[in-house]
């Protein structure tokens, strides 16, 4: 059984008998994301999505994307109530202050996480003074984890993730002591307020902690019930304001995503998810570790070297896999046992939706955490020789991965804010505010800058802040052999018939291949940052700025009298 009762107790000691190293360790959690924001400037497209909202909410226009249109367009209800708030308490119009208080919060998210976790792998009674050394290198591995630093300094919500889902998980390995079920309870509305699907990050820690505990499970499961029902109290007021406000708590960009994916095989009837779902696996077990949408090669080839995918997969398996090998490994097979718990919620979630790089900082902080822990016990365990140089061994590689892909994907992502994002997709949005009229509209896939700068109404795709573009997908429906699968962007178009379009060259591709919009439509200005991008060198994770250096406005023409 655990020596600490309570997670007070746990950091206590861990603070009390804290070695010379630890504040150092504590330190790096903080500076490589302050390095983060300083060098890249990154604002994420979705920050501008939802703050859309807070903006307007703040103008007296109600918690909505285009005012007079109450639409629940953004996932995390915190990513735009504390935005809000900050944009209030400073009284300022643009987003920069709002935006710097919320990556502050984030960043103590960050830092709890790494402490509370730190302080399990260090007070775990069955680890050697080695492995407790050893632990003091999570902070650094997991904020060398590109995804976790950057969407939690770039206006996402992982940082706030991290910081309640740790708390959980050590509760839940603790038996979740009744002393801090009023903390559980805490935890667990706060995952909640962060993402509508945090109940499946809380859950998975929780079920996983259930199967390996010594402690008594009724006594756990009573005091579980206890939190659980404060965090419903906690959480009630946002279903009941949403479920007023909106007409349903469920948001909307949950209900446009639905069905953007469908499996592609027809071999297999009501099996076909999970065989999808097995077809899908190692992509997202390489996800776990690999860079930001390592995967794109829809304008240009993959750029990252396929020994950095093989390592991904290699240490994606064995966190995963760890929890089915019997041992005394308590609390490293619980970890992996969640870890496989959320990885089967993110395998199910690429079959009906695009997979997005968001959703995996609080599987990659837990995957780390049971890595570290593989690392401090199995060279001990088989009694290698040298166990300890085994064991450092280990996380030196897990390190120069991470450090690898951390280095370069900066590198990308500074570029990506300066010439795409900060350039190219705010200019484009300047210049339709400056050229659309109020009444018309503008029909797109990437809402956040294009939308934010414009202030026009936007019909994008698949429909996030648009309802009446779901109702055209659903309309559609599947189209047997469609060239572009299941992005029927351009279907979508000639039905909406919008008043703008804004293309990327493959978009443009589809406007090519329909007659209606070939014939509808004229190109009126392009906007084309692919020399810059191109200028900026070949190196791994550059194809992150492929996709988006070149956009087309199109512009409906005048209808003939008479028609």
């Amino acid at each position: 059984m655990p020596p600490f009762q309570s997670l007070s107790s746990l950091i206590g000691a861990f603070w009390r008998q804290r070695s010379p190293l630890t504040l150092p360790a504590l330190a790096l959690a903080c500076l490589v994301p302050a390095f983060f924001v300083v060098y890249t400037e990154e604002v994420w497209e979705d920050f501008l999505i939802t703050y859309r909202h807070s903006e307007n909410l703040l103008n007296g226009h109600g918690l909505v994307y285009t005012p007079g249109e109450r639409v629940h367009g953004f996932t995390s209800p915190l990513n735009v109530l504390l935005p809000a708030l900050f944009g209030w308490l400073m009284q300022v119009k643009h987003f920069a202050w709002p935006l710097f208080l919320f990556r502050l919060v984030s960043l103590a998210g960050l830092l709890l996480g790494a402490t509370v976790l730190t302080a399990l792998l260090q007070r775990d009674e069955s680890v050697s003074r080695g492995s407790r050394l050893l632990a003091l290198l999570f902070p650094l591995l997991m904020v060398l984890e590109i995804k976790t630093t950057a969407f939690a300094m770039n206006g996402q919500e992982a940082g706030l993730m991290v910081g309640f889902l740790a708390p959980t998980f050590a509760l839940a390995w603790l038996g979740w002591p009744r002393d801090n079920a009023r903390l559980g309870g805490l935890c667990l509305a706060g995952l909640m307020y962060t993402r509508p699907d945090g109940f499946i990050f809380g859950g998975a820690a929780i079920l996983a902690a259930l199967v390996f505990t010594t402690h008594s499970r009724r006594d756990f499961l009573r005091s579980l019930l206890r939190s659980v029902l404060i965090a419903a109290v906690l959480y009630l007021p946002w279903i009941v304001f949403t479920t007023i406000y909106y007409g349903s708590p469920i948001p909307h960009t949950i209900i446009a995503k639905h069905g953007m994916v469908y499996g592609k095989t027809g071999a297999f009837g009501l099996l076909t998810p999970l065989v999808v779902g097995f077809a899908n696996l190692p992509a997202r077990v390489c996800g776990i570790f690999a860079a930001i949408y390592d995967f794109i090669t829809i304008a240009g080839p993959l750029t990252w070297p396929g020994w950095s995918r093989d390592a991904c997969l290699v240490f994606g398996l064995i966190t995963v896999a760890y929890w089915a090998v019997p041992g005394p490994d308590r609390l490293g097979r619980t970890a992996s046992l969640a870890c496989a718990l959320m990885l089967s919620y993110l395998v199910y979630v690429s079959q009906v939706a695009a997979p997005a790089p968001w959703y995996y900082p609080p599987l990659a902080c837990l995957s780390l955490f049971t890595l570290l822990r593989i690392f401090s016990q199995v060279p001990a365990r088989f009694a290698l020789r040298w166990a300890p140089a085994w064991s450092a061994l280990l996380c030196g590689a897990v390190i120069l991965l991470l450090g690898f892909i951390h280095i370069n994907s900066v590198r990308a992502l500074r570029i990506k804010q300066e010439v795409v994002d900060g350039g190219n997709r705010r200019e484009v949005g300047q210049w339709l505010r400056a050229n659309v009229r109020e009444a018309e509209t503008v029909f797109l896939e990437p809402l956040g800058y294009i939308g934010y700068y414009s202030q026009c109404k936007m019909l994008d795709w698949p429909g996030l802040a648009s309802p009446e573009v779901v109702a055209i997908r659903r309309q559609i429906g599947h189209i047997k052999d469609y060239p572009w699968g299941s992005y029927l962007w351009g279907k979508a178009a000639e039905v909406l018939k919008p008043d703008w379009i804004v293309a990327r060259p493959t978009e443009a591709n589809q406007m090519k291949a329909s007659l209606a919009l070939t014939r509808d439509y004229q190109l009126v200005r392009v906007f084309n940052v692919a020399d810059q991008v191109l200028a900026a060198g070949d190196f791994p994770g550059c194809s992150i700025n492929f996709d988006d250096c070149v956009f087309m406005i199109y512009r409906r023409r005048p209808i003939p009298e008479g028609q």
